[in-house]
């Protein structure tokens, strides 16, 4: 395999370093950008001809001629080579033919090398995966591990490809018809688009898997955890019910908020952590961010919101920036740059499903401001729970809560554009953490019953305000408001910058090729002319791969085909749902 990454001060761009068995051509390539670690490093495979290995990686016009090949008679070590230690592959001595290529936060690395008394030889967190992996085993290792993570992992001959239950950290690879199992694998897709035969497809690599695999046997699938499954780390906190007169379900609501402080508090704290930021909202999931933080004494401690003139949030979010005295941020958004960011934000995002790019376009222009200003380094992010709560307001037409689990389910599986934060993230040099996606959440809160996490009485992810209500964690005002979709609460309702975009998309497309894109893409066909224009650029960047894109954000139950529920045939009834009031009636 071929392990590359950025180093421009490098003048000999090809090099062979040899770990037992394994020969890793070393490939430095330029890449525009700032500080973006997961495009730094990536995995390719060498083109082996007649024994030699050739520089020339997987070009497209295949060629099968042994002229091609190129000998590299010198190896060295690959700590011999001076680069930017934070981003390097890892290896550790005691381990030879190890190599680790990490996209990786671990939040628990002080327990875990205290735990088996691991002697690092290095000051990065994520050395403590090979320590673990060597001592219990890739499975049991991931079980040990709480973080946000994806990683590459060569051990001799074998080679594992590992992403977390979260999908929040992007891993693709390489996959060819003639072969089995990955040729080539990156923790950017747009690294391995340039060096890809015309029959090879770019997939992502599923969410709590590891594909395993050498080069002499059939490659393999192995899942190793989902939001459902219980973490190894902390379990104290999810100890049986003591008899003190306060019901099981009382205890376990208790255990959860217990479990929310736990996990943003260790983040907040976390040996890997900078200064930190929040992107603040007006709503509950960064509100209870920030309270915990606040709680925890995080120092200096930034918050941001972006929007437009229009944005009715914004007080919310200022009101909710005053709460826990923080150093706010008000960036303005506008609506016609973002439509001029639109072919950088595919590059980086590398998707065409809308619902993805119109968050990626307020993201973009917040890592944009943070990066220009050097605020922070890290940015806490409420993302997740939604999804895991199912708050979206279609959830409200679920018949029974049979159905409701089931689409709930559904939607897990496939969580479409959660990586988006950290290409885009990583891109500007910040780190996005999600507390919310935790398995030690995750799968507590998924441990309640179906009939326990229904809407009920109108009100979305009506359970969860439940468990909170009356805590330190928020403020009834704010606990009992309308959800608003990120996207939808960047502007008002009269003056929806998403039809600004829609606007300029129409304006930019060939309106007869449009009327035949049903015969051009046959795959995820687009509905609309911004999805047209969306699809049209990722196809310039991304030629062929459709697998790339498996399938785009849909609404669920019918309510409607446009991903902002602004559009939704339900979403007047659901703004005439006062909940407080509906609250405090039941009371």
């Amino acid at each position: 395999m071929l392990v590359s990454w950025d180093q421009e001060f490098i003048a000999d761009k090809n090099k062979i370093f040899k770990y037992g068995s394994i020969k890793l051509v070393i490939r430095f390539q330029k890449l525009e950008g700032v500080n973006d670690r997961s495009a730094w490093i990536a995995l390719y495979p060498p083109r082996v001809v007649s024994g030699y290995v050739t520089n020339k990686a997987a070009p497209r016009s295949r060629k099968n001629s042994s002229n091609d090949s190129t000998y590299y008679p010198e190896c060295t070590s690959i700590d011999s080579i001076p680069y930017a230690a934070k981003y390097k592959p890892i290896s550790v001595g005691k381990y030879p033919g190890v190599v680790l290529v990490p996209n990786a936060d671990i939040f628990n690395y002080h327990e875990l090398k205290e735990k088996y008394g691991f002697e690092m030889q290095s000051d990065r967190p994520e050395e403590i995966i090979i320590h673990l992996y060597k001592r219990l085993g890739i499975t049991a290792a991931l079980n040990e591990i709480q973080g946000e993570y994806s990683f590459i992992l060569c051990d001799n001959e074998m080679s594992y490809l590992v992403r977390d239950g979260t999908g929040t950290r992007g891993l693709c690879y390489l996959e060819y018809p003639h072969r089995s199992g990955p040729m080539s694998a990156a923790l950017r897709a747009s690294l391995l688009n340039s060096y890809q035969h015309s029959a090879g497809q770019i997939r992502h690599v599923p969410l709590g898997s590891i594909i395993y695999g050498d080069n002499k046997k059939e490659w393999k699938r192995k899942v190793f955890t989902s939001v459902f499954q219980q973490p190894n780390y902390h379990t104290d906190l999810l100890a049986p019910p003591c008899k003190n007169g306060m019901s099981v379900l009382g205890q376990m609501r208790m255990r959860l908020r217990n479990i929310i402080k736990q996990i943003i508090t260790c983040r907040s704290k976390s040996s890997t952590i900078g200064k930190v930021g929040l992107l603040l909202s007006g709503g509950l999931n960064s509100r209870v961010i920030g309270n915990v933080l606040r709680d925890s004494q995080v120092k200096g401690l930034k918050t941001f919101f972006v929007g437009t003139k229009s944005a009715h949030e914004r007080a919310s979010s200022e009101n909710g920036a005053k709460s826990i005295s923080s150093i706010h941020h008000d960036i303005m958004f506008d609506p016609k740059q973002a439509f001029e960011d639109i072919p950088k934000v595919i590059e980086l995002v590398e998707t065409y499903d809308t619902a993805s790019i119109r968050k990626a376009l307020l993201l973009y222009s917040v890592c944009k401001y943070i990066h220009q200003h050097n605020a922070i380094d890290v940015l806490f992010c409420g993302e997740g729970l939604d999804d895991i709560a199912g708050s979206q307001i279609y959830y409200k037409q679920a018949k029974c809560a049979e159905e409701f689990q089931s689409t709930l389910e559904n939607n897990l599986k496939r969580p479409i554009g959660r990586d988006i934060y950290d290409k885009i993230g990583s891109w500007f040099g910040i780190r996005i953490v999600f507390p919310f996606l935790d398995p030690l959440f995750t799968s507590h809160y998924l441990s309640f019953t179906n009939e326990d996490r229904i809407p009920r009485f109108g009100i979305e992810k009506y359970f969860l305000r439940v468990c909170l209500d009356h805590s330190d964690l928020i403020t009834e005002e704010v606990l009992w408001k309308h959800r608003e979709d990120w996207v939808d609460s960047a502007s008002s309702f009269d003056r929806f910058w998403v039809k600004t975009l829609q606007r300029c998309c129409n304006k930019a497309v060939d309106h007869e090729e449009y009327e035949k894109r049903e015969q051009t893409f046959l795959h995820n066909t687009p509905l609309t002319t911004e999805e047209y224009f969306y699809r049209q650029t990722f196809e310039k960047i991304f030629p062929e791969q459709q697998s790339l894109v498996p399938a785009v954000n849909r609404p669920s139950f019918g309510v409607g085909m446009d991903p902002s529920p602004r559009t939704w045939n339900i979403y007047p009834q659901h703004l005439c749902v006062d909940f407080l009031a509906t609250v405090r009636m039941m009371v």
